[in-house]
């Protein structure tokens, strides 16, 4: 291993590599965990569900409506799952 980093283009190799990592890392934002709930087909089901995805991490948020393409009927309910900052 010793002989092999005595060459030029591969120490430019893993010094341009452990830049480009570390550019990755460091640029990278947070994750975000805000995201929609599957659509339960009643309240008291979405009401049911919403204590499984409490986290130390999220918290879920109220119950809505979800209507469907024309916004005249309610074809089920959901939640927004957010991210605790």
């Amino acid at each position: 291993m010793a002989n092999l980093l005595r060459r030029p283009r591969v120490r430019s190799l893993l010094a341009a590599t452990a830049v480009a990592g570390g550019l990755v890392l460091g640029l990278a934002t947070p994750a975000q965990a805000d995201y929609t709930s599957p659509i339960y087909p009643t309240l008291s089901a979405c009401k049911a569900a919403r204590p499984s995805y409490v986290s130390s991490w999220t918290s879920p948020q109220a119950c809505y409506p979800m209507y469907n393409w024309n916004g005249t009927k309610v074809v089920g309910y959901a939640f927004l799952v957010k991210t605790r900052y």
